[in-house]
C-alpha cells in the first residue's frame, strides 16, 4: 500500500504543479526520476511505476493544451513526427504476437516518453531558466549522495535485491563493494552519468545568463557536481560526451570575467581530484585501442544486416534488448541482442521504425542548426548532446529508456526544433547583461 501511495501522490503532484505551470510540472517529474532509483530499491511493490505515474501526472496537466498550442515555425512538422513515431510501434503492439504484458512494457519502453518532444517545444526562454535552476539543485543533491557512496559504499543506500543485483555487478573492483560505479540516487551508473551529462547544456546556458550572483553561485556548484559525478559513475559515453561539452564551452567566447574564473578554478578543482583517486580513472581504458575495436564490432557489424532481412517487421516490442522487469521474466524468453539502439529498434519495429528514426534524427540535427531568439549557448550544446548520443546509439541501448535522461533528451529534441530566429537588436543586450553579472562579481 505504500507504493501505491507514493505513486498516487507523484501522479497528484505533478498533475496539480503541472496545472499551474509547465516549468513547475517538468521540476516534479524530474524529482521523481532522479529519486526514482533510491525509492524503487527501498520500497517494493508498485514503485517500479513511480516515474510513469509522474509523467502520466505531468501529461494530464499539459498534454492537450500543447497539442492545441498556436504553431510556431517547426512545431506543426515536430508533431507530424511525434505522431509517426508514437503511431508505428502501436500498430505492431496489436498486430504482432507475444506475450501481452511484455509487449505492454516493450510499447511503454518505445512510446511513452516521447510526447516530451511536444512539452519541449512549448518552453520558452524564462522555463527554460526555471528548469535549468531545478536541475542544477538536483545534480547537487545527486552529487551528496554518490559522495557518501563513494566514500561508504552503496548498501547504505541500495540494499541487496532482485531489483538491485545488475546494480552490484556493475563494479570498478571485483573483490569490494566500495569500488563500484556509483549511482546516486539513480538505477544504475550509467543512468545517472548520462543525465548529468544530459542536464549540462541547461545548466551552462543558466550560467552563462545567470540572473543574479546568488543563481551564478549555485549554478558554478551544480557545475562542479555534475562534471565529478560523471567521474564517479565510470561510464565511458557520458565521459566522452562531457568531454566535447567541455571543449565547446571553453570555446564559445561566451565566458568573461566571473565565468572564466569560476570555469578555470571547477575545472582545476575537478582534474585534481580525478588525478589523486583510481576509482575515478575508467576513462583510461578508452587508451586501449583493442577494447574499442572489439567494442565496435560486437556492436556494429553484419549481423545488424542479416537482422533487417530476418525481422523486417520486427520481432516484438520488448525482443531488441528492451528491459524487461524482474517480475516478467519468467514470461520473456531472451534472444540475441545487439548492443546497438538502432540494432533494437530493428528487432523490436522493423525496417519502418529503423527508417522513420533516422529521419527523425536527421530532421532534428537539420533544424537545431542556426540562430535562435533564446540561450543560444544552451540550444547549440543541447544540439551537440543530442547528436552525440544519436551517434553513439551506435555502441549502446536505452535511449528511451532511461530514467530521467531520456525524457531531458526528448524535451532538449523539442525544445531546439520550434525556436524562432534572433533578431539582431536583441545579441547586445544579452552579452552587455553578461559583463554586468561579472563586473558586480
Amino acid at each position: 500500500m505504500i507504493s501505491i501511495g507514493i505513486c498516487v501522490a507523484a501522479f497528484a503532484l505533478a498533475y496539480w504543479l503541472g496545472r499551474r505551470s509547465l516549468w513547475q510540472g517538468i521540476a516534479v517529474v524530474l524529482t521523481v526520476g532522479y529519486a526514482y532509483g533510491i525509492v524503487r530499491a527501498n520500497v517494493a511493490g508498485a514503485t517500479h511505476l513511480l516515474f510513469d505515474a509522474s509523467v502520466a501526472g505531468l501529461f494530464a496537466a499539459q498534454l492537450w493544451r500543447v497539442l492545441n498550442a498556436r504553431n510556431q515555425p517547426g512545431l506543426y512538422a515536430l508533431k507530424c513526427w511525434t505522431l509517426a513515431l508514437i503511431a508505428w510501434p502501436t500498430v505492431l503492439f496489436f498486430f504482432l504476437p507475444g506475450d501481452v504484458l511484455v509487449e505492454l512494457v516493450g510499447w511503454r519502453a518505445n512510446v511513452f516518453v516521447l510526447p516530451f518532444l511536444l512539452i519541449g517545444a512549448e518552453l520558452d526562454e524564462e522555463a527554460v531558466y526555471r528548469v535549468a535552476m531545478a536541475m542544477a539543485v538536483l545534480n547537487i543533491v545527486a552529487g551528496v549522495f554518490a559522495a557518501l557512496e563513494f566514500t561508504f559504499g552503496l548498501r547504505m543506500f541500495f540494499p541487496y535485491s532482485e531489483v538491485t543485483d545488475m546494480l552490484y555487478q556493475s563494479r570498478l573492483n571485483d573483490t569490494e563493494f566500495i569500488g563500484m560505479r556509483i549511482p546516486a540516487t539513480f538505477v544504475n551508473a550509467h543512468a545517472y552519468a548520462g543525465t548529468l551529462v544530459m542536464t549540462l547544456p541547461f545548466i551552462f546556458g543558466a550560467w552563462i545568463e545567470a540572473k543574479t550572483r546568488s543563481h551564478a553561485h549555485l549554478l558554478t556548484a551544480a557545475l562542479g557536481a555534475s562534471l565529478l559525478g560523471v567521474f564517479m559513475a565510470g561510464a565511458r559515453t557520458p565521459m566522452i560526451v562531457l568531454a566535447l561539452l567541455i571543449v565547446l564551452v571553453t570555446l564559445s567566447g561566451r565566458l568573461r570575467g566571473y565565468s572564466w574564473v569560476s570555469w578555470a578554478v571547477v575545472i582545476a578543482v575537478v582534474a585534481w581530484t580525478v588525478s589523486s583517486d583510481p576509482r575515478l580513472q575508467r576513462f583510461v581504458t578508452l587508451q586501449d585501442t583493442q577494447f574499442l575495436s572489439d567494442r565496435w564490432n560486437s556492436s556494429v557489424n553484419s549481423d545488424f544486416f542479416d537482422l533487417m532481412g530476418e525481422y523486417p517487421f520486427g520481432r516484438g516490442l520488448a525482443g531488441g534488448g528492451t528491459s524487461i522487469p524482474y517480475f516478467l521474466q519468467d514470461r520473456f524468453q531472451a534472444n540475441f541482442v545487439m548492443e546497438n539502439e538502432f540494432a533494437r529498434i530493428v528487432l523490436e519495429q522493423g525496417i519502418l521504425g529503423l527508417f522513420l528514426w533516422i529521419l527523425f534524427m536527421v530532421w532534428v540535427v537539420i533544424k537545431g542548426v542556426g540562430p535562435t531568439s533564446d540561450s543560444r549557448l544552451a540550444r547549440r550544446l543541447v544540439l551537440a548532446t543530442a547528436g552525440a548520443y544519436f551517434l553513439f546509439a551506435l555502441t549502446g541501448i536505452g535511449l528511451l529508456t532511461s530514467v530521467p535522461q531520456s525524457m531531458v533528451l526528448l524535451l532538449g529534441v523539442g525544445w531546439i526544433s520550434v525556436r524562432q530566429p534572433i533578431p539582431a537588436a536583441q545579441v547586445l543586450p544579452e552579452r552587455l547583461r553578461a559583463d554586468e553579472l561579472a563586473s558586480s562579481a
